[in-house]
């Protein structure tokens, strides 16, 4: 199955639900996967985005250090209804892969700097396409001069 490469483009809060939306862009393109993730995952990831510290990335990659490994990518697809990652490492050229949960495996890739592919049939099935942004060439009238228009 082909795959594209995605960055994150945004994690979102809502107050109808302690879940997450994180949203995934993929490259060169409009369009976008969003899906919920647990608050305690989007906050780990948020963090590292923010270039703060944070202890959990920390610890996995410190256990994926000791072995020798390190990260080429992370993978995101669907089984059985439900989205899942899996960290692709690599253990002197000796490739395998680990499942983990989403937000974990984002915060990794982001930390290791790892690609981010997405299975394409997925972006088809569940994904968003945005339009282009309109642009006008007409130049933009203030505010009050349209207030005033309105009123002759």
């Amino acid at each position: 199955m082909a795959q594209v490469e995605s960055t994150i483009d945004s994690i979102r809060v809502t107050t109808a639900s302690p879940e997450r939306t994180i949203i995934l862009k993929q490259k060169g393109a409009e369009h976008y996967l969003p899906f919920w993730v647990s608050s305690s995952q989007a906050d780990i990831l948020a963090t590292e985005i923010q270039g703060l510290s944070s202890t959990s990335p920390d610890l996995f990659l410190t256990n994926i250090n000791a072995t020798d490994s390190n990260i080429k990518c992370v993978t995101i697809h669907l089984e059985n209804n439900t989205f899942n990652a899996k960290v692709l490492l690599c253990q002197h050229d000796k490739p395998y892969e680990v499942t983990c949960p989403i937000g974990i495996a984002l915060t990794l890739a982001f930390r290791a700097e790892a690609p981010i592919l997405v299975d394409e049939a997925l972006f088809d099935k569940v994904g968003v396409t945005l339009p282009p942004y309109p642009t006008s060439t007409a130049p933009k009238q203030p505010w009050w001069r349209r207030l005033f228009k309105r009123q002759s």
